[in-house]
């Protein structure tokens, strides 16, 4: 049970050991025959790539006689992070540039294993999801373009906007959707897309911004975007003041029309006709139908009939109504 146990651990310890190289693989034969390989490791900032200037190597190791490597005791980015592995000979002493090179998304969490193939680094496994979307990118690239995309090719139109297309719709980690935006740029498409899918940048920057990408990587985008948002707030701010100046047209055309109805004329007394209105003097005094009957030498049911037209053409039901109305008139 002991043995047991003691295997037990010592395995767990070798697999912990082993759980330190996350980046490893090994390399094309050619490389075997120089004295001294030299593999490189760095980081690259994704505002700073393609052209990955001035990159300084966070990591160096030595091809063994088996034409294996490995890094142990990496310090990596806990979150995704463009990498740079490359190879040296010994001539770069003597000022040699790189001899293979390839980028990879990774971090932390990840493992990657380089396998042999024709040329360095060109097969690997990589537990990365952005870096497995990268690499559809890459290969719609080279099927699109016979090459993967580099700032200096010169495309067709109708083949960059195949490349466009996919970009915006089949990339879905925004990380790669920004490197694909970012080699646009370099074609110097990425001006004339903005214009023709304003509203899809500007929904991207704001993903872009609530996402764990620093500001830096982005912010080429987002100047590119600024005289579009500058533009929007100007629009909005036309179409707000339009719209209050229409408000403020139908508030005073109501106003208007409320006072000119007020000032509409009333059922005037000159419509009454003579007897009518001495009839009506006769009620504001507060005599009774028989005391108008009787001083006008008329029946009461003329009265009537003359009240009865008083009261249609002056617009009021009885003669409280009457007197009411008697002192605006």
């Amino acid at each position: 049970m002991t043995r047991y146990c003691c295997f037990l651990i010592l395995c767990c310890v070798g697999v912990q050991c082993w759980a330190q190289s996350s980046i490893s693989g090994e390399i094309g034969i050619a490389f075997q025959k120089e004295k001294e390989v030299k593999i490189h490791l760095s980081r690259i900032k994704l505002e700073d790539f393609p052209s990955a200037k001035a990159e300084k190597s966070i990591a160096t190791t030595i091809l063994d006689k088996e034409g294996r490597f490995s890094f142990r005791e990496l310090q990596l980015e806990k979150k995704d992070a463009i990498y740079h592995i490359y190879v040296n000979t010994v001539a770069e002493a003597l000022g040699a540039t790189k001899n293979a090179d390839h980028f990879f998304v990774f971090s932390a969490r990840d493992s990657i294993h380089f396998t042999k193939g024709k040329k360095a680094f060109e097969k690997y496994t990589n537990t990365n999801t952005a870096d497995a979307e990268w690499q559809r990118l890459r290969a719609y690239e080279a099927r699109l373009f016979g090459t993967v995309l580099s700032g200096e090719d010169s495309l067709s139109p109708e083949r960059l906007a195949h490349l466009r297309r996919y970009t915006k719709d089949s990339l879905q980690i925004l990380m790669v959707k920004l490197i694909g935006i970012k080699q646009l740029d370099q074609q110097e498409l990425l001006d004339v897309d903005i214009a023709k899918n304003p509203d899809y940048y500007l929904a991207l920057l704001e993903e872009l911004k609530e996402s764990e990408l620093e500001r830096s990587d982005y912010l080429f985008l987002e100047n590119k975007l600024a005289f579009i948002t500058t533009e929007k707030a100007e629009h909005k701010f036309m179409y707000s003041t339009y719209i209050n100046i229409f408000l403020g047209l139908i508030i005073l055309c109501l106003t208007l029309y409320g006072i000119r109805k007020k000032r509409r004329p009333k059922p005037d007394i000159e419509q009454l006709s003579h007897q009518e209105r001495t009839i009506q003097q006769l009620i504001l005094q507060g005599k009774s139908n028989k005391e108008i009957a009787a001083e006008l030498f008329i029946s009461i049911s003329t009265v009537k009939t003359h009240i009865t037209h008083i009261y249609g053409k002056l617009q009021v039901a009885n003669r409280k109504e009457l007197f009411q109305k008697a002192p605006y008139r």
